[in-house]
């Protein structure tokens, strides 16, 4: 039996997050016949109840250095903060003068000592301006010290401008055996820093989530009503390269009501919104209200929204059973297409790019930033009039994709 620990996992309240680290353990799961999975995560005790159900899952415990929970005041995020660099200070001391002790008494440290290997979670968590990067490079680094087979899979680098977070990241990286990259960016990135024999790039591992049916009884009444089922996920937004954010943010809104007004007035369509991101500060849900008070009041009850607490396996089978998908979360989009559901991916960050790239749907992009409802629009008409083939082609794509992630991470992880 394989003794496996992932680090770095965020939280169950994040579908897209949670979903990548549920495929990470499906593919685990098909590279070994048999392993005992431990999950370091920001919510440990939220994510120990709700993957309990999984026998192959043991324990669930805090990343080594957690901000969560914390009051998203200033007040309360300079608190966090204080907190982590002092976690950080015992912490540090404590494995260089005290390691024996300093292990015993973090139930995170003992099952790292414990691992046959240890997997760094995928995502989008490093690199970029973000000062928080560092606090997963120090649990990539603590992994680092136990001296077990140490993998990153799936996982995005942003370029980075500040020098200290590059100097660290870098650093770090190079004590890792294997980097599987998810897109073209971070994979040149490795290049720059790495050997070729420690690095590849294959797809998110969202793709490998096992796909299961589950049944939703509101579906049938709405086909009942309606003639087309659209699936839809929205976010806010910081828009960081553009000046006036508020206005941005509008826009975005906007756009999508006046789509939303449009499709249902010409095709007779209900909009299902489903519910990705679902924590307390950030709920999409609330971007989804706004777009929903936006619609004309007789139109407002085609624009379904969803508070319900889905697992990742459950969303991907509720947009299994909707004609088309427009996403905004970019795994949300990756779920839709792994059913072979056509999909239009609204792009912000490069990621949603290589993601649609990935899939040869670079057609069906809409830039965030830029959007309008006239494009938007239009896209979807090219999509709904190419549905047979774009299904078509997403049945093939997604097998080739899955193959690629297997062979690949079984030809590292089996050395």
């Amino acid at each position: 039996m394989k003794k496996i620990t992932i680090t770095n996992a965020y939280t169950w309240n994040n579908k897209g997050d949670a979903g990548i680290l549920l495929a990470t353990i499906d593919c685990l799961k098909k590279v070994y016949n048999d392993v005992e999975i431990n999950i370091l995560s920001f919510t440990p005790n939220l994510d120990k109840e709700k993957y309990s159900s999984d026998v192959s899952i043991k324990n669930v415990e805090s990343n080594i250095l957690n901000p969560h929970p914390y009051k998203h005041t200033k007040i309360g995020k300079i608190i966090a903060i204080i907190k982590l660099i002092i976690n950080l200070v015992f912490i540090q001391i404590g494995m260089i003068f005290f390691r024996k002790k300093t292990v015993l008494k973090n139930k995170s440290l003992v099952l790292l000592e414990d691992s046959d290997i240890i997997v760094v979670c995928g995502g989008g968590f490093l690199g970029g301006k973000k000062l928080d990067s560092l606090m997963h490079i120090y649990q990539i680094y603590i992994n680092s010290l136990f001296n077990k087979p140490l993998y990153v899979i799936g996982n995005s680098i942003e370029p980075m401008n500040n020098k200290f977070v590059k100097r660290m990241t870098d650093s770090v990286l190079k004590k890792v055996d294997f980097i599987f990259a998810r897109e073209e960016i971070t994979e040149e990135y490795l290049s720059s820093i790495l050997n070729k024999n420690k690095h590849c790039q294959i797809p998110d591992m969202a793709f490998m989530l096992e796909d299961l049916h589950f049944e939703f009884p509101f579906l049938e009444t709405l086909r009942e009503r309606y003639d087309v089922l659209f699936g839809i996920t929205v976010r806010e937004w910081n828009f960081p390269l553009l000046t006036d954010k508020n206005k941005a943010m509008n826009n975005y809104i906007n756009a999508l009501q006046e789509t939303l007004s449009y499709f249902m007035k010409e095709k007779n369509t209900c909009f299902i919104f489903i519910p990705q991101v679902i924590v307390e500060h950030g709920d999409d849900a609330e971007i989804a209200k706004k777009i929903k008070e936006q619609l004309p009041n007789e139109l407002q009850e085609r624009f379904i929204i969803r508070h319900d607490d889905f697992s990742p396996y459950e969303i991907k089978s509720l947009i299994s059973q909707l004609d088309y998908f427009v996403g905004t979360r970019m795994h949300s989009n990756i779920f839709a297409t792994s059913m072979k559901v056509p999909t239009v991916a609204i792009a912000y960050e490069k990621k949603t790019n290589g993601i649609m790239k990935t899939l040869n749907l670079e057609d069906y992009i809409i830039e965030i930033n830029t959007i309008t409802s006239e494009e938007l629009i239009e896209k979807i008409e090219v999509m709904m009039k190419n549905n047979k083939e774009i299904r078509k082609h997403l049945d093939n794509r997604i097998q080739e994709i899955r193959k690629e992630i297997i062979n690949k991470t079984l030809k590292v992880l089996s050395r």
